[in-house]
């Protein structure tokens, strides 16, 4: 894993703007890591998958979006990843109170979950080899056992 400065310094690129509908901080990003060694794309796809794992909580995903009876397991998931786009203090912000979750669930804010794409991208460029590496924490809908 990154530390928290090196991986919040590296996701401060996306500008902090998760509803933003545009690829290219991702791309910046993606170039960025491309030029790193393998190592640091790996301790970002790491660093990356505990934050979303870390953010995996019940009281989270019971915040909805106005006008939905709930959120599904890919929105939640996007929402999660909106937070981390957003950085560090909308991160430290959600766990402090998960009321500040529901601006996250936001359809603008679904375009978030590029940031996933970032490492596999970003080891593809530099290795010319297709990602196969699997992260030590599941970040999918309910895999915290401790906050469900």
């Amino acid at each position: 894993m990154l530390t928290d400065e090196d991986f919040w310094r590296l996701v401060a690129m996306l500008g902090g703007r998760p509803e933003l509908q545009d690829d290219r901080p991702y791309e910046r990003l993606t170039a960025v890591l491309s030029e790193e060694p393998v190592e640091r794309i790996v301790g970002f796809a790491e660093t990356l998958a505990f934050k979303l794992y870390h953010l995996d909580r019940r009281a989270l995903a019971q915040a909805v979006p106005p006008g939905a009876d709930h959120l599904s397991d890919d929105g939640f998931l996007y929402a999660r990843c909106a937070v981390v786009v957003a950085g560090p203090t909308a991160f430290d912000a959600v766990l402090a109170d998960p009321a500040a979750f529901a601006r996250f669930t936001t359809v603008e804010a679904a375009h978030a979950d590029s940031i996933l794409d970032v490492p596999s991208n970003a080891y593809q460029k530099a290795t010319g080899r297709e990602w196969e590496h699997v992260e030590e924490y599941d970040y999918e809908t309910g895999s915290n056992e401790q906050w469900w």
